[in-house]
């Protein structure tokens, strides 16, 4: 159920970014950041919601960097089916 967590918000997160970029007029590297930015705030966001990040293991980067991840792959993969 955790993993289907992140791979959810991951999906979610490509219209969040699509409407951002849009909204602001971003482009290229400027569009780049703001989708490393929005996936790291989703993989946080995903991370507290499943509980596996708890008081003192908010300061271990291993559990953020994976929420990260998993989310920015699924954001990837979903942006990659969507534009087929």
């Amino acid at each position: 159920m955790e993993q289907a967590l992140y791979w959810l918000t991951g999906a979610l997160g490509v219209p969040l970014v699509n409407w951002l970029k849009a909204r602001l007029g971003l482009q290229g590297r400027a569009a780049m950041w703001l989708t490393a930015a929005v996936a790291a705030m989703l993989g946080l966001a995903a991370a507290l919601l499943s509980r596996q990040l708890a008081g003192s293991s908010l300061l271990e980067p291993e559990g953020l960097l994976a929420a990260f991840g998993q989310v920015l792959a699924a954001a990837t993969l979903a942006y990659k089916l969507l534009t087929q």
